[in-house]
C-alpha cells in the first residue's frame, strides 16, 4: 500500500499550523526530491514567520488583531494544501520521500486476518418476562456477531451451544427465556478470515 500524508489542517490550533509550517520549510529547502514547490521556500518562511506575529498580537488582542491572524490561517492552509499535493505528485507513495518533506505521514491501515473474540459486559434481566438484555464489547474488523446460548453449565463437557442470533450491533435482546432458569451466552466475531473463538461464557437469567 502506497504512504500518503496526514493533512487535517482544520484540526490545527493556529500554533501547530504555524509550526508545521516551520517544520516544513525546513525540511523542503533544498532538498533534492523536491527541487520546484509551487511556493518558494523563502515565501513560506516568511509567511510562518508573520502568522507568529499575528498569533501573538492576536492573544488578548483588538478583534482586527484576531481577523488578521485568522486571514494568515487561511492562507496558511491553502499554502500547505499546494505544497502536500506537490509532495504527493513526486513522491508516488514512496514513504521515506513524503517523509522528508515535514509533513506528518498519513497512518497505513493495516490488514485485518482473524478477529479477535468479544467480551460480554452484562447479560442481565430486563422489564418483560422471558427476556435477558446481551452487551459486549465491539471488535475492529467484524463484519457481524453470532449470540450463543446454552442451558447446561459450560465448566463441564456437555454443553451444547445453540446459534440463536445473528447482529451488526454489539447489544442483543434474547426473548422467550423460561422465566429464572439459569442460561449462558456466548459471542463470537465474524471477520474476513471467519469466525473468532466464543467469548468467555456469561450468565443470565430472565424475569
Amino acid at each position: 500500500m502506497k504512504a500518503n500524508i496526514k493533512l487535517e489542517l482544520k484540526t490545527l490550533t493556529p500554533t501547530r499550523l504555524a509550526t508545521l509550517m516551520g517544520k516544513v520549510s525546513d525540511s523542503m529547502a533544498g532538498n533534492a526530491h523536491f527541487p520546484h514547490p509551487p511556493v518558494p521556500m523563502d515565501v513560506l518562511k516568511a509567511r510562518c514567520a508573520a502568522l507568529w506575529e499575528a498569533i501573538t498580537e492576536a492573544t488578548d488582542g483588538s478583534r482586527v488583531a484576531k481577523y488578521k491572524r485568522d486571514a494568515l490561517v487561511q492562507e496558511a492552509h491553502d499554502t500547505l494544501r499546494r505544497l502536500a499535493n506537490y509532495v504527493r505528485m513526486i513522491a508516488l507513495g514512496d514513504a521515506a520521500v513524503l517523509a522528508s518533506s515535514g509533513f506528518e505521514p498519513a497512518r497505513t491501515p493495516q490488514p485485518i486476518g482473524v478477529v479477535g473474540a468479544p467480551l460480554i459486559h452484562e447479560a442481565r434481566m430486563t422489564g418483560r418476562r422471558g427476556e435477558v438484555l446481551l452487551r459486549w464489547s465491539g471488535v475492529h474488523g467484524r463484519r457481524g456477531y453470532h449470540i450463543y446460548l446454552t442451558d447446561q453449565d459450560p465448566a463441564g463437557s456437555q454443553a451444547n451451544w445453540t446459534l440463536i442470533g445473528i447482529t451488526g450491533k454489539i447489544m442483543h435482546h434474547v426473548t422467550d427465556l423460561e422465566p429464572y432458569k439459569a442460561y449462558w451466552f456466548s459471542v463470537s466475531a465474524i471477520g474476513p478470515l471467519g469466525e473468532s473463538r466464543k467469548s468467555d461464557p456469561a450468565l443470565g437469567r430472565a424475569a
